[in-house]
């Protein structure tokens, strides 16, 4: 099930929350190099949290987090232009109401590693075709993806990596890439094809929280 959740509404969610930020914390954890347990801060929450982003939630049938990923318009502040800003090509700033930002991407990838592998497969998917739902319903003509190589190369390996437009950064000791989708049904497919039968509209948790408290959802 895809959850969308607007940031203004965060705090009604925190076990969600929560679980999201575990999942960003696990990832910080991981990158090769980092001595165990030392984790900026802004591993966890950054800056980019504060402008309330809408959180794209995947959860699985317990209702946990089993992935995540942050939307902002790049209209506004972004990540891609304050942090890509001296290696776009052509000094190149991605700045317009027809193209939002997905970052902060983040996976459940503990336990076996072949049901592991599945799932993952299943979350990118269904993350994927939610992203393209969410821009076609926003009619927008493209999302920017910002990555870390881990994450990148996750989306690779199953076809649904974007176009890669600029030259990888470091940022806090890991590696982001920058790459591009153009919305519609040739960046839904390959991740359609991973979701399977595992995709359903996304529900927003600010309206059923609005609808309990009005009465009218039980």
């Amino acid at each position: 099930m895809i959850a969308l959740l607007p940031g203004e509404s965060r705090a009604l969610f925190p076990r969600l929350m929560d679980e999201m930020y575990g999942l960003r914390l696990a990832a910080a954890r991981a990158h090769a190099g980092r001595p165990s347990g030392a984790v900026h801060p802004l591993a966890v929450v950054d800056y980019f949290d504060s402008l309330d982003p809408l959180y794209v939630l995947a959860l699985d049938e317990m209702e946990c987090v089993a992935g995540a990923l942050r939307l902002l318009p790049t209209a506004g502040v972004t990540m891609l232009n304050a942090a890509f800003a001296g290696v776009l090509p052509d000094g190149l700033r991605v700045e317009s109401p027809l193209i939002w930002e997905a970052s902060r991407l983040t996976l459940r990838t503990a336990g076996d590693a072949r049901a592991a592998e599945a799932a993952i497969d299943r979350t990118i998917g269904q993350l994927g075709v939610a992203l393209n739902a969410i821009a076609e319903t926003a009619a927008l003509t493209h999302l920017v993806g910002v990555f870390d190589r881990s994450m990148h190369r996750l989306l690779s390996h199953r076809g649904c990596a974007g176009e890669t437009f600029a030259p990888p950064m470091r940022i806090d000791g890991a590696d982001m890439f920058a790459v591009l989708y153009e919305v519609g049904a040739a960046m839904n497919a390959p991740f359609k094809s991973l979701a399977g039968d595992a995709t359903a509209p996304p529900i927003n948790l600010a309206d059923l929280e609005r609808l309990r408290q009005t009465g009218c959802c039980r």
